[in-house]
């Protein structure tokens, strides 16, 4: 994993990529799975399935190469293709990796006070 905030780089598919959990990471893996910002939250409720992990990786790797103007030689499907050759060790970095990106420029929580209190009407 490096040191910045959001990035991990792997040996994947034959080569080192880099996975980046940017802006650009949580709207692909919206759109991958089918979903909206406001339900991210539900899909990681109940652990992760097969097409979680697969969407996590794809996205991630997706995202960095089309920042960067690399070259897409993949599907999704290739990319799940070579998870077969991805260790549980590597797989827990990866999420302990995008656990610590950002959305909308805050922490997973969105920024919002976890068990905050509301305001009572007249206060």
């Amino acid at each position: 994993m490096t040191k910045q905030r959001g990035y991990y780089k792997l040996k994947i598919g034959g080569k080192v990529r880099t996975l980046h959990f940017s802006m650009n990471f949580w709207s692909a893996f919206c759109d991958e799975m089918g979903i909206k910002l406001e339900n991210i939250g539900d899909v990681f409720a109940d652990g992760l399935d097969l097409k979680t992990i697969r969407a996590i990786f794809y996205c991630a790797i997706l995202s960095f190469d089309q920042e960067e103007g690399n070259e897409i030689d993949y599907t999704v499907f290739k990319v799940g293709s070579w998870l077969e050759d991805i260790t549980a060790e590597q797989i827990q970095e990866v999420i302990i990796a995008m656990g610590e990106s950002k959305i909308l420029g805050n922490e997973m929580n969105m920024g919002i006070e976890r068990n905050a209190k509301t305001a009572k009407a007249g206060k």
